[in-house]
């Protein structure tokens, strides 16, 4: 079968034709197509001289793969979920769908995480009012993540400790930092404003992405 031939099976596939799914998980297209598009070369007993020519004879058909995939995607108003299905679906660009889930979506809460102290009482009284109200801030983002967050699923339990490792990698240092600093100014005042401790982040971060997990 040729590579048009395939791209037309696989638009013929029933699943196809369903949305993507609202938790940002696994499409059911998924679980059936690198089975068909095998059988299918295999039902034509095509004969590949080499890898090279079998990557060339599935490699358009798997484009249009990708291309369903994401126009799927396209649908989600939450930037970060399009970025978050992709990298459930197309395992072969996870690192950078993953870059781009955590840039439009956890990254920002690295803002306001930022500091910028001198020496001069002034400029300390300032900047920790500051750091106050980023404090507020990033609790009221980090909980709004975590409630939009907590109902999406990732289908392959790998992929989901990848997620989260990287999630802790990024975040983790740089709250403890800011945290360390807001402690060393306010003393035993700071937990009036502290919602989070490094080890509630944590927490919250491992109970990400389960979903699928507990509704089975």
């Amino acid at each position: 079968m040729c590579s048009t031939k395939l791209i037309k099976s696989i638009s013929s596939i029933p699943e196809v034709n369903l949305a993507a799914p609202a938790d940002g998980g696994h499409h059911p297209i998924m679980y059936n197509v690198t089975d068909y598009l095998v059988s299918a070369i295999k039902s034509q007993q095509i004969k590949f001289i080499n890898a090279d020519r079998a990557f060339t004879q599935t490699e358009e058909p798997l484009k249009q793969l990708e291309s369903i995939l994401e126009w799927k995607s396209k649908k989600y108003v939450d930037t970060s979920l399009h970025h978050f299905f992709m990298m459930n679906n197309w395992r072969v660009k996870v690192q950078q769908k993953l870059e781009l889930y955590q840039r439009n979506s956890w990254d920002k809460m690295l803002d306001f995480l930022k500091f910028d102290i001198n020496d001069s009482s002034m400029e300390i009284n300032f900047s920790v009012d500051s750091m106050k109200q980023n404090l507020s801030y990033f609790n009221l983002h980090i909980a709004e993540t975590l409630r939009i967050q907590c109902i999406w699923s990732v289908h392959d339990e790998k992929l989901r400790e990848e997620i989260i490792s990287s999630l802790k990698n990024i975040l983790l240092p740089v709250y403890g930092t800011f945290i360390g600093k807001f402690q060393e100014f306010l003393k035993n005042n700071a937990y009036e404003y502290i919602e989070y401790g490094i080890f509630d982040i944590e927490d919250v971060l491992d109970s990400l992405f389960l979903r699928n997990k507990t509704d089975e």
